[in-house]
């Protein structure tokens, strides 16, 4: 070794980490650590460093990084000598040359070290590998400490990870199958180690650090590789307030993966003794005082404890009742203190427990109602139902300001929060209706009485404000009596005390008077709800109707007109308009669909007028005469075009009928030809904009083509603020993009509706597709593809009836299927879209990374919608019994109607298969996961077709295939599974002819009949014998295998691992010389004494004597 090569390698590590150095001197530094690295005696140098003392910390780090990187590279060079002298070196450093305070870095980056050799060696050419680190175990905590790391590290790469991008799958087994033979060996010696250590945490005297490392170590060691365990320690671990928080957290991380076992009726006992020593001690843990994040991550793995217990231990010890009440009673007891815990997060994980108790029978009657937990169930619901705990508040909570950065946070995750609580207050109140309305009843009286105006957040009109804690308790108390009028039981509805707590309940609505507008648009919206009791009270209709319109005259049924003269002057434009749509779901309650019908036609009278006055039908018949009366200042009229057309389609969509003719029927045919006259104007802008805005007078007219700043900061996903540079411009951005979206919006409402396909002939309804819809797609943004697609087409595939599927749905559906291929095929590509594509951003003070987020966010948007439509031709599913317990996806026959029809023709077939193809191999993974589930479905379709035997076989295998090598080594799992199970379902389907389990009617499924061979699709065979490294033998073993184990699970993970080995040869050549290799020699174990210590309760125990 050369003294003075030493001496520099040291000198440059010191300049690499020295704060004050030069950056000439550390890009030096740095050039020379790396090319030291390439030097073939480097290691001799670094294992020189290692064994030598009073190095500092970062020189060994760096010395172990040069090991590290020299196994991986050079290691297949390496001599059986060589191997073995490098490991006996590390251990040799592990035995002699760690500090007992050596750094976790250094002792994680040395167990890295020897997990890498044992990757590559173990057990075949490492036999004695558990007795070398057993030896080491004795010679001290740090050793124990570091020889439980490893075994952790070794689990993890071979156990946690489903698509293991080193490791190729017969080396994982082998491993694996070492690892199980040293299970007797070594559980016993951690376990007695965990309770060393625990007795000297005990002791005052003893040295509580190196007891803490080697506890940890134990605990992380047994979460990642021990299957069963004894949880009297762990348990202990977590309930000692005295400990560390990462040893308690890593308690509770080993008893959640303890209980996420499956032990089954055979393993009853040792599930009871071991649950009941857990809660024992869990029961001891105060969870009143959340001090500071340690606290609350250590509740919220308390909680996850709990959670993975109720998850996959409920179901078989509810079976046992009431022999189980004792493990029952203690569990629901804890998980109630956790529920009523100030973080929304742990109320929020463990709603699916609270579900899946709500739903047994045998829980409610003999553990939730006998010991009260019901009545706080409800209460903590209901509490939590207020949105409340934004850490902007100045009440909030401590905890909120932990679990949340801002308000925003906290709003993003409140909108899911509360959609998981109703879910258990609908099923509270099917138990108990009675009780849900007089608490709704309790909680109305408490906001009215004491929070009855605006305090604080006001504006500068005295009116209350989002942030007003007025407005949130209003807000919160309409949401309430939203879930709990949906969720009420028909039963109640006929309940003398039901009915005389509604009662109450409306007529304290109806006695409250503000002022204030939040609060009466809250007010008139909780109102509004009442409907389904209202049938029952009828004579509340005039009252009711009165309160929504201030000034209404209201006429009873049979009368001719209603006046609809005006609201509050204090009500905004957009709640009045709000407004039209309460008294619509107030009148969905009435009797007959006479009077509904005639109702709806005066309400919609006034703005229908407005709608088609001369004033309004000259604005929207041309693109010349919109922009004339926007330069021309007639905001009167431009901007009361929004409020008519929105008052229109919230009187339309808030219709709720049974009957075969719609309410809003008769008002169709006077409402459409100014909206498509509207569209055509909206279409034909772009078209004509050099034209329109070449005047000075129209440069902020020329914001109708503009992107709003509301569209960029729903782009940005709400992360960034733009601030706007021109008002008056953006203005009309705005306008521009609501009036789009409510315009698609109401042609879809009609659309969407069987009756109205019969008031307009055929030819009609297709010219005003072709003149109003279709036109000018070519120069249309792609940030108006997502109302297009979402707002017109889905409602029109959905809506179109049967007989109009051929002349009128197949051809348009053609072309924009194939215009979004022709749209989309740049962004496939990796190319820029046309600048007529992307949006046009003005009046913005926008970065150029900003602008490109933004561009990239409404591609985004138009490749999801497009696979929305997709999944609405071929796998349209609508939820059925949703208010039971088991709510089901199933397709309707007009949904089969129209998915035949749509695949029985061979333009829309290949049409969307090619869009679905493209989407499967971008780059978007939420978008290819669906792709890959849509053409999985095709192929359970289509794979009796010989005509489409190149589209399904060839093309879509190849890309699935394609997919899958460039996601292999993602760290989600999702969208690999799915591409798995889409090449599992071709390859079976097409090429050996065999079909799931629960297709084979009268059939075995072992033995399904083969395919003729002219039947037989060659392409997936061929395709996988022209993968790397395959031979015909491994396709063939691969065909026996998927022939011998029809089950989906087994056959995708036959395809998985097969697919593993070609895959690593496709690696990119910087990583190919590191990948792990396969060992020749076959591995022999030796015989185990007894059988696997999970067989019988008995053998569990015998692990642990001493």
């Amino acid at each position: 070794m050369d003294e003075h090569v030493y001496e520099q390698l040291l000198r440059a590590v010191d300049v690499c980490h020295a704060t004050g150095s030069l950056k000439a001197e550390r890009d030096a530094a740095y050039a020379y650590c790396e090319q030291f690295q390439q030097q073939p005696n480097c290691v001799s140098y670094a294992f020189y460093l290692l064994q030598q003392r009073g190095h500092a910390s970062h020189h060994r780090h760096f010395a172990l990084h040069v090991v590290e990187n020299y196994i991986r590279v050079h290691w297949k060079a390496c001599s059986a000598d060589e191997t073995v002298q490098y490991r006996s070196t590390l251990l040799n450093i592990v035995a002699s040359h760690v500090a007992a305070d050596e750094p976790s870095f250094i002792k994680e980056k040395l167990v890295k070290v020897l997990a890498d050799i044992a990757k590559r060696q173990f057990p075949q050419r490492w036999p004695d590998l558990l007795e070398q680190l057993l030896s080491l175990w004795s010679m001290g905590p740090i050793q124990t400490e570091i020889v439980m790391l490893l075994f952790r590290s070794i689990a993890e790469d071979c156990v946690s990870s489903s698509f293991n991008s080193t490791i190729p799958p017969i080396r994982r087994k082998d491993i694996l199958q070492g690892l199980n033979a040293c299970f007797p060996t070594l559980f016993p010696l951690v376990y007695t180690q965990l309770e060393v250590q625990y007795a000297q945490l005990q002791t005052p005297s003893a040295d509580h650090k190196t007891a803490n490392a080697v506890i940890l170590a134990a605990l992380q060691m047994m979460k990642e590789f021990l299957d069963w365990m004894p949880v009297t320690t762990p348990a202990l671990l977590l309930q000692s307030s005295a400990l560390q928080h990462s040893i308690r957290i890593a308690a509770a991380e080993c008893l959640e993966v303890y209980f996420s076992r499956t032990f089954g009726k055979d393993h009853l006992p040792l599930l009871v003794a071991t649950t009941q020593a857990c809660w024992s001690s869990l029961a001891q843990i105060s969870v009143a005082d959340v001090d500071d994040v340690d606290d609350l991550n250590l509740h919220l793995h308390l909680n996850r404890v709990l959670v993975s217990w109720g998850l996959h231990q409920l179901e078989l010890l509810v079976a046992e009742l009431p022999a189980s009440h004792d493990v029952l009673l203690p569990f629901v007891e804890l998980l109630l203190r956790l529920f009523q815990h100030p973080s929304l997060t742990v109320t929020e994980a463990q709603v699916i427990v609270w579900l899946n108790l709500l739903k047994q029978k045998k829980v409610v009657s003999s553990l939730l109602v006998p010991h009260n937990v019901l009545p706080a169930l409800w209460r903590t619901s209901m509490d939590k139902y207020f949105k409340l705990h934004s850490p902007d508040r100045d009440d909030a909570d401590a905890v909120s300001a932990l679990e949340f950065e801002d308000n925003d946070a906290y709003l993003a995750f409140f909108s899911n929060f509360r959609g998981r609580l109703y879910g258990i207050l609908r099923l509270l109140l099917q138990l108990q209706p009675g009780v849900g309305l007089q608490l709704l009843y309790e909680r109305l009286q408490y906001v009215l009485s004491t929070h009855a105006r605006g305090s604080d957040g006001l504006d500068e009109r005295g009116h209350c404000t989002d942030s007003s804690t007025a407005h949130l308790y209003h807000e919160g108390l309409v949401a309430l009596i939203d879930c709990i009028m949906k969720s009420l039981p028909e039963a109640a509805l006929n309940d003398a005390s039901c009915l005389a707590t509604l009662s109450a309940t409306v007529e304290a609505l109806l006695a409250y008077e503000t002022p204030d507008p939040w609060l009466l648009f809250r007010h008139c919206l909780g109102l509004s709800l009442f409907a389904k009791y209202y049938m029952r009270a009828p004579g509340l209709y005039p009252r009711v109707f009165e309160r929504l319109f201030g000034l209404i005259v209201f006429a009873q049924p049979g009368a001719t007109t209603m006046n609809v003269i005006g609201l509050f002057p204090v009500v905004l434009d957009s709640e009045s308009v709000l407004l039209y749509e309460m008294l619509v779901l107030v009148s969905n309650s009435l009797p007959t669909a006479d009077e509904r019908t005639s109702f709806i036609g005066q309400i919609a009278a006034e703005p229908l007028a407005s709608w088609t006055s001369p004033a309004m039908t000259a604005l929207v018949a041309s693109p010349s005469s919109l922009v004339m009366a926007m330069a021309a200042k007639d905001d009167a009229l431009v901007f009361g075009l929004v409020k008519v057309l929105t008052t229109l389609y919230g009187i339309a969509r808030r219709i709720v009928f049974n009957d075969d003719v719609h309410p809003f029927t008769s008002v169709w045919p006077v409402l459409l030809p100014n909206l498509l006259a509207l569209l055509r104007t909206l279409q034909t802008l772009p078209v004509e904009q050099h034209a329109l805005f070449a005047s000075h007078d129209t440069s902020d007219v020329r914001g109708v083509l503009c992107m709003s700043q509301e569209e960029v900061v729903q782009a940005l996903v709400g992360k960034e603020q733009v601030p706007v540079l021109q008002p008056d411009l953006l203005k009309y951005a705005r306008w521009a993009k609501n009036v789009r979206d409510i315009s698609y919006h109401l042609l879809g409402c009609a659309l969407s509706l069987p009756s109205f396909y019969t008031l307009v002939d055929l030819p009609s309804l297709a010219n005003m597709l072709d003149q109003a819809v279709l036109v000018h797609m070519e120069t249309m943004e792609h940030r108006h593809w997502k109302s297009f697609l979402a707002s017109v087409w889905l409602p029109f595939v959905k809506g179109c009836p049967e007989t109009h599927l051929g002349p009128l749905l197949e051809s348009r559906l053609q072309r924009v299927l194939i215009h979004l291929s022709s749209r989309l095929a740049p962004v496939w590509a990796g190319s820029p879209s046309p600048a007529l594509h992307l949006p046009m951003l003005i009046g913005l003070d926008m970065q150029a990374t900003t602008i490109d987020t933004v561009q990239n966010a409404v591609v985004l948007e138009v490749v999801r919608h497009t696979v929305d439509l997709i999944e609405a031709l071929v796998d349209a599913k609508t939820v059925v019994d949703i208010d039971s317990d088991h709510p089901k996806h199933i397709m309707m026959e007009k949904d089969r109607v129209r998915r035949d029809f749509v695949l029985a023709s061979p333009g829309l077939t290949h049409a969307l298969t090619s869009l679905l193809l493209s989407v499967l191999m971008w780059r978007d993974t939420l978008s290819a996961r669906r792709s890959a589930i849509l053409l999985d479905r095709l192929v359970s379709l289509l794979f009796g077709r010989l005509d489409l035997g190149v589209l399904l076989g060839k093309d879509v295998f190849t890309a699935a295939l394609t997919s899958l090598l460039s996601h292999f080594y993602d760290v989600d799992d999702g969208l690999k599974w799915e591409l798995v199970n889409l090449l599992r379902n071709i390859y079976c389907r097409l090429t050996l002819g065999l079909l799931p389990v629960d297709e084979c009617k009268g059939i075995d499924p072992l033995n399904q009949p083969r395919k003729r061979d002219v039947d037989v699709n060659p392409w997936p065979r061929q395709i996988l014998l022209g993968l790397a490294t395959v031979e015909t033998g491994h396709v063939v073993e691969l065909e026996a295998a998927l022939r011998q184990f029809p089950s989906m699970k087994t056959q995708k993970n036959l395809m998985k691992e097969f697919l593993e080995t070609p895959f690593l040869a496709y690696r990119d050549a910087p990583h190919t010389f590191k990948a792990i290799d396969d060992l020749p020699e076959a591995l022999i174990l030796p015989t185990k004494a007894k059988e696997a210590p999970d067989q019988h309760d008995e053998g569990v125990s015998l692990l642990f004597q001493r």
